[in-house]
């Protein structure tokens, strides 16, 4: 809806025009003025965006208001309607930017007509500004969420959006779904769900932050979960951040909700991960925490190669049995043996060729009697494991050195976790992991970065067409990649040429 406001000293008039107004398909919201000064009046309060005028007014005439009109608000579309058509009030309307004049007595379909005209106008303008505001605010987003928002790069109006974000959803489809069905699939959530949101895309990820807050988490992921299922056919998984509060920021809500979506590797049945579900490693154990608990901490420490959250949960795990006494020789030997045997793979080269197998160190555990001992010996063997770790560090800098190359060489091919993983010989969950913690960003981040920074510069340097740019950086489908391109960059990749070209 637009606004409109007539200025007429004429009652019959102004009743007139508006009869004549409400008989149209024009949705329109109209005030009336009887004279320039009134008008002026309203248009303080009340921002309009068509402004209907009469020249011949008392107090203040038609030409003043249009003057001082078109100095306040430069954006107010100007439409004169008069009995007098001399020559000099039409010049003097033009030199105040009034494009549209329609004489005394008016014609209906003329009327509508050049209001229909303007209003398309406006729409297309409003159209043009609210897709210009999303995309800055999906730039202000994503350099949230990477930690590196500049508040002088954006205006007042986005940093406050910024503040409106209640939740994340990090979603993760089959490679090559979001190319294809973006556009479709955003208008679903919005349409179909109701959802109110900003996304990103980190193909074959999807961001969504969302503007209002889920009161269950679990029903709304199953929720989602079902719409995708029922929709495309398509499994997918879904990641739901904690509420972001006052307390919290974009970058932390990222952080968890993509801690969340790690699971995948570990719950090949699961699909949704929300907060109350989170994975052992995460859980801050204490004296009270069960043995399968701390043991499921210590084997996803192993798997992942975090010495950090290893050996926290195995000290945590020794530190319980030498406060405890009483204990039953057989079910400290057996709960032992286990870990023992857990620890046994990941342990120094030149440990495992003295001629202790398995078997040997289980042997030797049992024979033990004195249970501090045993307690003893499985520190040792959770030392050595430690020490491999650290050794290891520079080799895994020389993993991460690969799969970046990898990326660089590949960028314009599809590519995956499990792909980058299979060429360093390493498991998808734990690469991940070790990206992420040696860069600071996921693999999906770092490849839509590295994407978009090659875009940027083909834009800058080259005369080649937006569309070969799309296909030389990855996206396939020409649409997706202008859509990625103003997320990332907060405007369309001919205005960033056209930008680049006159800087």
């Amino acid at each position: 809806m637009f606004r409109l406001l007539i200025a007429d000293d004429e009652k019959n008039e102004r009743d007139c025009l508006k009869y004549l107004l409400e008989n149209t398909n024009l949705s329109l919201e109209i005030r009336e003025a009887q004279n320039g000064a009134e008008a002026l009046e309203i248009l303080d309060n009340w921002k309009a965006d068509i402004l209907l005028t009469d020249i011949q007014m008392p107090v203040m005439g038609g030409l003043e208001l249009i003057d001082r009109v078109s100095q306040k608000s430069p954006d107010i579309r100007i439409i004169i309607f008069s009995n007098y058509a001399e020559f000099e009030y039409a010049k003097a309307a033009l030199h105040f930017g009034v494009e549209n004049y329609i004489l005394k007595p008016v014609i209906p379909s003329e009327l509508e007509s050049t209001l229909r005209s303007v209003t398309e106008q406006l729409e297309e303008e409003r159209s043009v500004t609210e897709r210009l505001q999303t995309s800055m605010l999906q730039s202000a987003v994503q350099f949230s969420i990477y930690g590196t928002l500049n508040p002088d790069s954006f205006d007042n109006e986005i940093l406050e959006q910024l503040k409106d974000f209640k939740r994340l959803i990090l979603l993760e489809f089959p490679v090559g779904f979001l190319e294809k069905n973006y556009s479709k699939f955003y208008d679903g959530l919005r349409n179909k769900l109701n959802l109110d949101f900003v996304s990103l895309n980190f193909s074959p990820q999807s961001l969504l932050a969302l503007k209002h807050d889920i009161l269950d988490e679990a029903y709304f992921g199953q929720k989602l979960f079902n719409h995708i299922d029922k929709e495309y056919g398509i499994i997918c998984y879904i990641a739901i951040s904690p509420l972001i509060d006052e307390n919290s920021s974009l970058k932390e809500a990222f952080s968890h909700a993509e801690q969340q979506m790690e699971q995948r590797f570990w719950s090949q049945n699961e699909h949704v991960f929300i907060s109350q579900n989170e994975p052992a490693e995460y859980f801050e154990a204490d004296e009270n925490t069960d043995d399968d608990t701390l043991m499921n901490m210590i084997k996803n420490a192993l798997a992942s190669r975090d010495g950090d959250k290893f050996t926290k949960s195995i000290n945590q795990f020794l530190q319980k049995y030498r406060k405890q006494s009483n204990q039953s020789q057989f079910y400290v030997k057996y709960i032992f043996s286990n870990l023992a045997a857990s620890l046994y793979p990941y342990l120094p080269q030149s440990e495992k060729s003295d001629g202790k197998s398995i078997d040997d160190l289980i042997s030797t555990l049992y024979l033990q009697r004195d249970l501090s001992k045993i307690v003893d010996m499985v520190q040792q063997l959770a030392q050595s494991v430690v020490n491999t770790f650290e050794e290891n560090t520079q080799s895994e800098r020389k993993e991460i050195v690969i799969v970046k190359n990898y990326i660089h060489e590949h960028y314009g091919q599809e590519l995956s976790v499990e792909l980058l993983a299979s060429t360093v010989f390493l498991s998808p969950d734990y690469l991940s992991r070790l990206f992420k913690k040696s860069t600071g960003k996921s693999l999906y981040q770092y490849i839509c970065q590295y994407r978009m920074e090659k875009a940027s510069s083909l834009l800058k340097n080259t005369t080649k067409k937006v569309i070969d740019i799309g296909i030389e950086t990855g996206y396939s489908n020409y649409s997706y990649f202008c859509q990625s391109f103003r997320e990332y960059f907060g405007k369309s990749p001919e205005r960033y040429r056209q930008e680049e070209s006159n800087a």
